[in-house]
């Protein structure tokens, strides 16, 4: 009776382990699940050998004892197998909303130094320079519009003056609004360096042709991409298009 039951066991093992199998090449599960379900298979044949006393104690441990860890094994690697993509996925969601942020900032700066000069900057360098040493003019109002008028009438009656004034380009570009709009806090030293890395963005600069008109392009480019197989940019060198392409 004890026999049966331990065959029967053995059997139930074996018919489990087949199950595994099965289910992992019809759902293409990884290698280490196929193994680990043909581990469970050794073992119920080792339990049956057991059951009927073709295997000395001995003999039966050490294979035990074996298929045991290589099944833990097994079970590790598929874990790790589907755990390592998915924190993959998450650093890179953490590392990416960085950039796009840094992206945003660069085309920012780049669209007011064309508003300046009519171009854009063609390298990380000249970029970190205008933002930091140059200036932009900035039309700013004196005084106080009354209710009982528009802002037109307190214009012409001299209630507001509005002047031009120039503000430092990183003050013009990352207005108190536009900084308050970010989900990172703005470094001014760091604009051109890739998060996470000491790696410059690559910015690029060019002129194309389009219906006869020059228009000028720029482009940049993640220069130490976290995946490789996704690099973030923005803008493009051969599209008069200031848009990234991460979907926005």
């Amino acid at each position: 009776m004890d026999i049966l039951k331990k065959i029967l066991s053995s059997l139930s093992l074996a018919t489990f382990g087949l199950i595994l199998l099965l289910y992992g090449f019809s759902s293409d599960q990884n290698i280490y699940f196929n193994a680990g379900a043909i581990a469970i298979i050794g073992g119920s044949a080792v339990a049956m050998l057991s059951a009927l006393d073709k295997l000395n104690g001995h003999l039966r441990t050490g294979l035990l004892s074996l298929i045991f860890v290589l099944s833990a094994w097994f079970a590790w690697a598929d874990y790790m197998s589907i755990k390592r993509p998915l924190d993959f996925m998450k650093e890179k969601e953490r590392r990416y909303a960085r950039v796009i942020q840094s992206l945003k900032d660069i085309r920012e700066i780049q669209l007011a130094y064309r508003g300046a000069y009519g171009k854009y900057l063609g390298s990380a360098d000249s970029l970190y320079d205008f933002l930091k040493y140059d200036s932009l003019p900035v039309i700013k109002s004196f005084g106080t519009v009354p209710d009982t008028l528009t802002e037109l009438e307190a214009l012409e009656r001299g209630i507001l003056r509005r002047d031009t004034v120039y503000a430092s380009a990183s003050e013009s570009v990352f207005s108190e609004k536009y900084t308050k709009e970010r989900k990172f806090p703005f470094v001014l030293d760091s604009v051109i360096y890739v998060p996470f890395t000491r790696t410059k963005f690559v910015i690029e600069a060019a002129v194309i042709e389009r219906g006869k008109v020059k228009v000028p392009v720029f482009q940049c480019t993640d220069g130490a991409p976290f995946d490789p197989y996704d690099v973030l940019k923005v803008g493009s060198l051969t599209e008069p298009n200031t848009s990234g392409n991460w979907g926005e």
